[in-house]
């Protein structure tokens, strides 16, 4: 007897395990996904279990409050987006024509996909205006990036927009392939800079898009519901919420299946149905997972992030990183990777991307300050400082440091540099 009973609870146990494993395995494989992604796969679990219930969202016919698919807009091309972009720039009427025309010179990544001296023959003009005007679209249109002439064109000139492009991150681009194996060593002896700013430009780089046109085409952010919701409270403190608008609620039927139960008298359709019911089950709890998961994610980001929620600015961002927030929540870096993949934010100055919330910190001893922030301090001094006797970048570096911001002598003049400021001799003599 005691044997009999042994096997069943081992049976049971066995069971469980693979249930669990089931419903984690659904948990991670939701996560990879976005809304629309989401609810794809709850209709398809839909027709193959009779004991999922599903109460539409509002991107599926609901009324709800929140996401109206009837507000949003027909979506525009990219073509239509950039001209409209160069027919705000200052340009003379001639100008204007090459620059629409370049518009439609463009392939799938924004790149100019001809060489200069074809495009010249094409739009006959000479290389001079050609390559004035590109030059132009180079700095006005967004995104950065577009209009160029390779990739590491574009890399130039999104760098550039960030402010952060310099001679020694430029030799840097000469060798994609050291970033592209995040080669430290090899970089630090080809730009003659220690590991910080090797781990610094590298990261500058990864995270430039190899192909900006795409942010802007179809499947825009505009046609993706946020599943997480900032807001502004009364007290001025940053909520975070889910936007119940943005999935549908899943249930499993337990009247039904309590009704199958009674009725049914063959063995084996009570086994189907009871997997069923099961499997049911354990799609809801992944389906609740996921949602924990993001907006545990969010709840965190918010109280580091709450003042860059609420006004956007960069110099509002403290450090965050994947890392820091793992350890913080409790999960893995890649969990949350992949429930970050898909999403946006919602929040009351519009649609937040996590990839915003996410900056290194300045070093290990300034955990809670950014480049950005060290950035407009250096600034700040040297604006401030005596015309007479400016500050040497030794001495900049000793009140950045008694300010709260720990960099080298070097690390000073490489960011006055990416300022576009001159070294102490220079100031002095044009003072």
């Amino acid at each position: 007897m005691k044997e009999c009973n042994m096997r069943q609870y081992q049976k049971l146990a066995t069971v469980q395990k693979l249930a669990m494993t089931q419903v984690m395995r659904n948990s991670l494989d939701l996560l990879n996904m976005g809304p629309e992604e989401v609810i794809d796969e709850a209709e398809k679990e839909k027709k193959r279990n009779p004991f999922l219930k599903i109460i539409p969202n509002i991107l599926r016919g609901g009324s709800e409050a929140g996401f109206d698919p009837s507000k949003v807009k027909e979506e525009e091309t990219n073509n239509e987006i950039l001209l409209k972009q160069v027919s705000l720039i200052r340009l003379s009427p001639d100008q204007s024509r090459i620059a629409a025309e370049l518009v439609y010179c463009l392939d799938e990544r924004g790149y100019i996909c001809d060489p200069a001296s074809e495009v010249c023959i094409y739009l006959g003009v000479p290389n001079r205006v050609l390559m004035e005007i590109v030059s132009i679209l180079q700095r006005s249109v967004e995104p950065a990036g577009v209009f160029a002439w390779s990739l590491k064109d574009s890399f130039r000139i999104q760098l550039e927009a960030k402010n952060r492009y310099d001679p020694v991150i430029a030799k840097l681009l000469d060798r994609l392939d050291l970033v592209a194996n995040k080669k430290i060593n090899d970089i630090c002896t080809l730009c003659e800079v220690d590991e910080e700013d090797a781990v610094e430009m590298l990261d500058d780089i990864r995270l430039l898009s190899p192909a900006p046109l795409q942010p802007i085409s179809v499947g825009s952010e505009k046609l993706r519901s946020a599943e997480l919701v900032f807001s502004l409270d009364d007290d001025g403190k940053v909520s975070v919420r889910l936007n119940e608008a943005a999935l549908p609620q899943m249930l499993k039927d337990d009247a039904l299946f309590s009704v199958i139960k009674t009725a049914e008298t063959d063995k084996n359709a009570i086994t189907y149905y009871r997997d069923c019911y099961r499997s049911a089950a354990g799609f809801v709890i992944a389906m609740q997972k996921r949602a924990n998961t993001l907006l545990k994610i969010g709840q965190t980001i918010a109280r580091r992030q709450s003042k860059f929620i609420i006004t956007g600015r960069d110099l509002d961002r403290k450090p965050l990183t994947m890392g820091w927030l793992a350890t913080e929540i409790g999960l893995n870096k890649s969990t949350i990777s992949r429930a970050l993949n898909n999403s946006v934010f919602d929040s009351d100055r519009g649609i937040v991307k996590p990839s915003d919330c996410f900056v290194r910190p300045l070093n290990a001893e300034g955990i809670d300050r950014t480049r950005e922030q060290v950035l407009q301090r250096l600034s700040l001094l040297i604006r401030t400082e005596s015309k007479i006797k400016p500050l040497s970048d030794y001495l900049l570096a000793q009140q950045l440091e008694t300010a709260g911001f720990k960099i080298s002598r070097r690390t000073v003049a490489k960011y006055r540099g990416l300022l576009g400021l001159q070294g102490v001799y220079e100031r002095k003599r044009n003072s």
